[in-house]
C-alpha cells in the first residue's frame, strides 16, 4: 500500500512539476520584456510538483512506521 501511494505522489508530482515548467517556459521570447509565464500560475504549479516529489518519501517513511495510521485515526 505504501509504495503505490509513494509512486502514485511521484507521478502526480513529476507531472505537475513537467506541467508547470511547460506552461512557464517562455518559449521563443525574443526579450525579457517577452519572457513572462503563458499561465499565471505556472510556477506555482511547477512548486507544487516538487513539493509533491518531496512528500512521498515522507509519507513513505511515516507509513512504515505506521505514524501516519495513529494520526489520522486518533
Amino acid at each position: 500500500m505504501r509504495r503505490i501511494l509513494t509512486w502514485v505522489l511521484v507521478l502526480v508530482g513529476l507531472g505537475l512539476a513537467v506541467l508547470g515548467y511547460i506552461l512557464a517556459a517562455p518559449w521563443g521570447a525574443s526579450s525579457v520584456s517577452d519572457s513572462d509565464p503563458v499561465v499565471v500560475g505556472a510556477p506555482l504549479i511547477f512548486i507544487l510538483g516538487i513539493v509533491s516529489i518531496l512528500a512521498a518519501a515522507v509519507f513513505y517513511e511515516l507509513l512504515r512506521r505506521g505514524l501516519l495510521w495513529l494520526a489520522l485515526h486518533d
